[in-house]
């Protein structure tokens, strides 16, 4: 099957969600190439991949999340990639929206879109709080759906990530040599568009809900507030930015939202 965009699915143990993401990565209205991406091989994954034609590719390094995406896009041999959480599901239209922003507007770094929650009740919220937050971030790409000036790229990440890494495609004949970094364990999507930034290029914004994201990490979003990584890798992000004063400031905002957000990552 010809296709320039590949779903690369990164597999981590055993999920009870993981066929469900596959199989709306395989349903698609757009051709796409399908690959399974794990550093914890195991034969409920094997099997998985072979009931769905996806290629079944094993990363020998097990060094954390930074190492998985990177290795994903690694194993894909297309233009465009897509890394899929296991936990999530993309809608059918998904690939077709993303490719056709991409073929029309080659000089593109990363194409991202809305998206939802899917919670427990097996229904899609698209309009929850702290939603309206990061679409509040992301004003200047309502206004313009593509921008290709750092200043407005930077506006979507200045503030906080507005750019959920999910909904992301990236078009690797853009992306050079440019990796997520095992600095960071939970800010490494932030850290990576703020680097994309800097690039030639743009970000394309598509302002519909064309994936889900499933609300199931509590704990690891507990964990990572708990023993201040959140903290400190946001402190660092805003530092990066705005300098030390400005950053101060901004956490003083950020802290109070911790406890609040513990299942809205």
């Amino acid at each position: 099957m010809n296709s320039d965009l590949t779903f690369a699915v990164c597999a981590y143990k055993d999920s009870p969600f993981l066929e469900e993401a596959v199989k709306s990565a395989a349903n698609q209205t757009y051709p796409v190439k399908l690959l399974i991406a794990t550093s914890t091989p195991s034969a409920y994954i094997e099997e998985i991949a072979r009931r769905h034609h996806a290629e079944y590719c094993v990363n020998p390094v097990k060094a954390g999340i930074a190492s998985d995406w990177n290795f994903a896009l690694s194993c894909a041999h297309t233009p465009f990639v897509t890394i899929i959480h296991q936990d999530d599901v993309y809608l059918p239209k998904y690939a077709q929206q993303v490719c056709e922003l991409l073929q029309k507007h080659p000089e593109t770094l990363i194409v991202f879109t809305d998206y939802g929650d899917l919670l427990p009740d097996g229904k899609i919220h698209p309009d929850r709080f702290y939603l309206r937050i990061k679409r509040l971030l992301l004003w200047a790409f309502y206004l313009k759906h593509i921008h290709t000036s750092r200043l407005w790229k930077r506006s979507a990440v200045a503030f906080g990530n507005a750019v959920s890494c999910p909904t992301v495609t990236y078009n690797m004949n853009m992306l050079g040599n440019e990796k997520f970094s095992r600095e960071y364990s939970v800010n490494l999507d932030w850290d990576m568009w703020l680097r994309l930034t800097d690039l030639k290029g743009a970000f394309a914004f598509i302002p519909q809900v064309l994936m889900a994201h499933r609300i199931a990490d509590a704990m690891e979003t507990a964990a990572a507030i708990a023993d201040h990584r959140r903290e400190n890798e946001d402190h660092a992000l805003f530092t990066r930015i705005w300098g030390g004063k400005l950053a101060s400031l901004l956490m003083k905002f950020y802290r109070y939202s911790y406890q609040g957000n513990k299942n809205n990552t």
